[in-house]
């Protein structure tokens, strides 16, 4: 079976992780943290990166810091992974869910605002959704398969709201979004951008997520509600609530060693992306958009079949490619049935057709090859001479 998407542990990361087991320094303190945390604010293009335990704790704490409460609503995409959804609820408040564009299958932010400004009134509470009279606290885009949604466009529109942001990059470190990465300021006042580093992404640390932020009182805040709101480095007094979210330094460890190749794994990623759109051009499928101003990472690459993806996700899974569909849309989930869905036609659409392919980093030139053709077999392609 070739995986759909594993991790590549190809340089110093045995050698870190030595370090630290030989130094002793194993739980969430110590220099791998530290040493992560500022490459990874370098990367992304943010001043300030806070390493923690996963990207789902990194929204929640993002979200809680944005000041989404009980009894609020965050706007964000009906298509996703689980987690931004649930970082919502974690908060007790509610998502309203909104539509993906099938162009490039990111946020939707013109019918976003098209909800805002007749879906909701300002009062002297804030932003009112007319249909529920809960306050909308929170803008949430999540950016979809390595590419990324129109952030300037979000900046605009939470600005003349005066809504925070929390962007979910998890599946799109390394790429730049009119060459800026995904760290990097824009125009909204108040923005914190998560991420993940889970085995499938393109860079892990066995787990583990981030915060990452160009405000050094997001930065201070984020670091001490995630080390358990600890005041002093003797006494154990907290002042506050806080959480036990902070990433270890043998995970750190990890990370260090996998940024040192991040450039180059985006590379791979690319050239992988190119390799399946030629292969994959005559087969009748719609292949991975590139949004546009987005240099994508292709982060799985994907398709969409006109007929449905099951019945290929099956054949391509019993000949030994690992095929998946997207996510089911959040608004069909059990837990979530109670929210307000403003619009889902290109997300349901999307979930029906669509399937990821094998897209590791270390694929070889025979696996890709095999997966293409298998793909091409599967859509009813021509096979490879």
């Amino acid at each position: 079976m070739i995986p759909l998407s594993v991790p590549w542990l190809k340089g110093r990361e045995w050698e870190y992780v030595k370090e630290c087991l030989d130094t002793n320094w194993v739980s969430y303190l110590g220099p791998f943290v530290d040493r992560f945390e500022k490459s990874l604010a370098e990367a992304s293009g943010a001043d300030y990166a806070v390493a923690v335990a996963s990207g789902t704790a990194a929204l929640h704490i993002a979200l809680m810091m944005s000041g989404v409460g009980p009894g609020d609503e965050v706007v964000m995409p009906a298509l996703t992974f689980v987690a931004p959804a649930n970082a919502v609820r974690y908060c007790g408040a509610w998502p309203v869910f909104t539509d993906v564009r099938m162009r490039d299958w990111q946020w939707d932010v013109e019918q976003v605002a098209g909800f805002l400004d007749t879906g909701c009134e300002m009062k002297k509470s804030g932003l009112i959704n007319r249909a529920t009279g809960r306050r909308i606290a929170a803008l949430l885009p999540v950016h979809l398969m390595g590419g990324m949604c129109d952030v300037d466009a979000v900046a605009a529109l939470a600005n003349r709201y005066d809504l925070p942001v929390v962007e979910d990059a998890a599946e799109c470190l390394g790429a730049r979004w009119k060459d800026r990465g995904i760290g990097s300021p824009t125009a909204a006042r108040r923005r914190i951008v998560t991420t993940s580093f889970n085995g499938n992404k393109i860079i892990t640390t066995g787990g583990g997520g981030a915060i990452l932020t160009s405000s050094r009182e997001v930065h201070d805040r984020a670091r001490h509600l995630t080390t358990t709101a600890k005041t002093g480095t003797l006494e154990f007094v907290h002042d506050e609530v806080g959480y036990n979210y902070r990433l270890t330094n043998v995970a750190a460890a990890i990370g260090c060693a996998q940024l040192e190749a991040l450039d180059e794994y985006v590379g791979v990623k690319r050239a992988l992306a190119d390799f399946y759109r030629e292969r994959l051009r005559d087969t009748g499928l719609v292949l991975h958009p590139e949004p546009e101003h987005c240099r994508s990472i292709f982060w799985l690459f994907s398709a969409l079949a006109a007929t449905g993806s099951r019945p290929l996700i099956e054949r391509l899974n019993q000949r030994g490619v690992m095929a998946r569909p997207f996510w089911a849309p959040m608004h069909q989930l059990p837990m979530f049935r109670e929210a307000m869905v403003c619009g889902s036609e290109a997300a349901d659409r999307i979930y029906e057709c669509g399937f990821s392919i094998p897209s590791s980093v270390g694929l070889t030139p025979a696996d890709r090859s095999r997966v293409a053709e298998e793909v091409r077999a599967a859509a009813g392609g021509m096979a490879f001479e």
